[in-house]
This record gives C-alpha cells, sequence and structure tokens, in this order.
C-alpha cells in the first residue's frame, strides 16, 4: 500500500463523513488519526469525539479503554486501545467530550490496515503500519535505550508471545513455580517467497522453560527446570466465512524436552504432535472460548531414565479457555494416562482494571492436582496452589 498523504486521507475523510453523515450524528461520536502512517515501534494514536447533543446518552463519557479490531490481509488482529489523556480543546469546551486513545501495533502487522471499533460504532478509518525508519530520527536525539537498540534489530516483529508467562509462589513455598516462553517466525511474511507460497508463513521457532523453585530453603534452589524447544507449523485461519466460530487453527510440530541434569537425575523425552484450535467470540460481549485438543507421540524418549514417561503424561490432553478479553479468563488443562487423570486450572484478571490504569499484569492464581508436572518427579502427584502475577496468560 502506497503512503497514504496527508491532504489525500482529509479528501477521504470529508467523503466518509458527507456520504454516511446521518449514522454519524445518530451516534454523535467521530473519529480522527494524527497521521496515516505509523512505524512498528511507534504508539498508534487516536481521538474520539462526542458531541454534547446525543440525547439520552449526553453524560456518558467515552469509555477509559475501547476494544479496536485491526484487518490487514488476511489476518486480523484484536487490540485494546487505552485512554492517553482527556482533552480540554474545540468541542469538549463546547460541552462534549473528547479524548485521545494509543495501543502498540500487532506484532506481525505490516502495510495496509483497516480499524473498527464495534463497541462505538464509528466509521472505519483506514491508516498504514511500516517499518522503523531510522534515519527520520533525529541523529543527536534518542530518548530511550530502546530507541537505540532497535536500530539495529530489524527481525523485532518476528517475536511473539507463546505459553503463558508468570511467577507464582506456591500455597507451600516449596511449591512455587515460573514460565517464559516465545516464538519466533522464521519468514518475511512480505518477502516475494512467502507471498507466492503463503504456507510458508506458518513455520516457527517455539521456547518454553518451566522452573520449580524451592523458596523455603534457605539457598533458594531450583528443584527442577524444564527446557522445550520444538519447531512447528501453524496454519492460517481455516474458518468459512459463514462459520459461527470466529477461529479454526491447524498446529504440528516437533518439540524436546529435557531437564538438563546428568546420570540418574537426568529426563529427556521428545514428541510428536498435532493441535487443532476452535475459537468462538463475541464481539458485543468480547466473551471468548477457545477448546484445543492434542495428540502426540513419544520418539527417541530417554529409556534409560524415565523409560515408563508415557504411563504418566499419556498421549493426548484438552485445554478449554472462557472469559472476556479484558477481564477475568479461566484456562483449564486436562490430561489423561495410564497411571491417572491430571488437571490444571489457571485464573487470571488483569490488574489494570483496579490499580489506576498503570500496572500492566496479571493477578494469576494457578490449583494442579497432576501427574508427571515436573521430569524429577515425573512418577509423583502434584498437588499445588499458586498465586502470583503473569504478563502473558
Amino acid at each position: 500500500m502506497k503512503h497514504l498523504k496527508p491532504i489525500w486521507l482529509s479528501t477521504v475523510v470529508l467523503t466518509i463523513v458527507i456520504t454516511i453523515g446521518p449514522a454519524v450524528q445518530a451516534a454523535e461520536i467521530s473519529i480522527a488519526m494524527a497521521k496515516s502512517r505509523w512505524s512498528v515501534d511507534a504508539v498508534i494514536e487516536f481521538s474520539l469525539f462526542k458531541m454534547r447533543n446525543s440525547g439520552t446518552d449526553a453524560k456518558a463519557a467515552l469509555p477509559d479503554e475501547v476494544m479496536c479490531i485491526l484487518e490487514t490481509g488476511e489476518q486480523t488482529y484484536t487490540v485494546i486501545a487505552r485512554r492517553i489523556e482527556k482533552r480540554d480543546d474545540g468541542q469538549a469546551a463546547q460541552g462534549g467530550d473528547a479524548a485521545r486513545y494509543g495501543f502498540d501495533p500487532p506484532a506481525g502487522a505490516r502495510g495496509g490496515v483497516r480499524m473498527r471499533i464495534p463497541e462505538v460504532g464509528v466509521p472505519a478509518i483506514l491508516f498504514e503500519i511500516g517499518a522503523a525508519q531510522p534515519e527520520t530520527i533525529s541523529q543527536d536525539h534518542y530518548p530511550t535505550l530502546d530507541s537505540l537498540f532497535t536500530l539495529y534489530q530489524p527481525y523485532l516483529g518476528n517475536i511473539g508471545a507463546y505459553q503463558p508467562m508468570y511467577f507464582l509462589v506456591g500455597a507451600d513455598p516449596e511449591e512455587s513455580k515460573f514460565q517464559i516462553s516465545f516464538n519466533y517466525r522464521f519468514f518475511n511474511p512480505e518477502s516475494d517467497l512467502v507471498t507466492g507460497h503463503p504456507w510458508i508463513r506458518g513455520f516457527h521457532f517455539g521456547y518454553t522453560q518451566t522452573s520449580f523453585w524451592d523458596l523455603n530453603s534457605s539457598s533458594a534452589p531450583f528443584e527442577d527446570t524444564s527446557y522445550k524447544p520444538e519447531l512447528f507449523w501453524l496454519s492460517k485461519n481455516l474458518r468459512s466465512s459463514d462459520s459461527p466460530v470466529k477461529g479454526i487453527f491447524f498446529q504440528t510440530g516437533f518439540q524436546h524436552e529435557s531437564n538438563g541434569l546428568g546420570g540418574v537425575d537426568s529426563r529427556s523425552t521428545n514428541f510428536l504432535y498435532v493441535q487443532p484450535f476452535f475459537i468462538a467470540y463475541s464481539s458485543k460481549s468480547h466473551y471468548g472460548f477457545q477448546i484445543a485438543p492434542r495428540i502426540w507421540t513419544y520418539v527417541f524418549n530417554d529409556d534409560d531414565t524415565n523409560q515408563d514417561l508415557y504411563r504418566y503424561r499419556g498421549y493426548f490432553d484438552v485445554e478449554l479457555k472462557l472469559g472476556k478479553m479484558d477481564g477475568v479468563v479461566l484456562d483449564s488443562a486436562f490430561r489423561w494416562a495410564e497411571e491417572g487423570f491430571s488437571v490444571q486450572l489457571d485464573l487470571t484478571y488483569p490488574l489494570h482494571r483496579f490499580l489506576f490504569n498503570t500496572l500492566d499484569v496479571y493477578l494469576h492464581a494457578q490449583y494442579v492436582n497432576a501427574l508427571a508436572e515436573s521430569l524429577i518427579d515425573y512418577q509423583d502427584r502434584s498437588h499445588a496452589f499458586r498465586l502470583g502475577f503473569s504478563v502473558v496468560r
């Protein structure tokens, strides 16, 4: 998509206002953007204006945050735009309400974007997300370390969140736990190769590390850590246009898991797995539901130290996730094996909802009743309740 010139954008906005004026007047809310092109490392900003003569809702203020749906090519992203500041100019001074909002560009979003805000009902607006342009930055003014660091990191947009990331303290501090995870997309989605063969964009590298931390001992040792690198392929959205399901995806891959120890404490295995995702979501209520069954087989399992791991881990599990987009989410994972049933429940809630809109982490509670939660004691059943924080849920 070519760069949208400010004059051209103004003409489009004016045409939209004239064409659908009655609809806009019915809601008495309008939208404006400061510019038509944003770099991937910038906060995207827009303003909403609510006029004084809006009927029964005249006293209702603009919300502190709104859900924005971004459509670019075959991809659709959902983001939360939060109010940056309340303005007191022009329209606000005449009895209306005006507020400026901002959000970070989603990882992987590039090119022309069509943005909708269903809950507000303003017309869709067009803009462009492009690569960072270091030449536009003053050569003697770099306000943050990141502004210098990203000059040399053109591939940062390929890195994304993967599994949940959290730090949890157990009701028994000996059973504390934390996890980090990320994935990396190998191929540039704008390259000629991916344009000609879109399925190639699905190849990723993933890494998850889960550590069990004994915070009760004086030296606070790590009881066990599972290192889980993997290679996987993730499909595009496979839903048909008339399907009530918002997302149908398919993932398959090869994962290695080991605890990095030697001798009798060594644990190691490998999995080949397939996992479909079925996602239902209501843009009106903002509630969603996901079901993701997963089937795997063991490949080159370490038969010297964990030859019977399959009896405790099994070959199948299912993840069920239910909750509100910017509210409470319950994530449940169930697993069946020869030696018994395992369950893990994770309940999260965004702390910015009641901490002055400043802290961007989730309050996280976890309950586990599972076999083989850790590799070192895979034959034992874990019973644990943990409480802490997460940054990805």
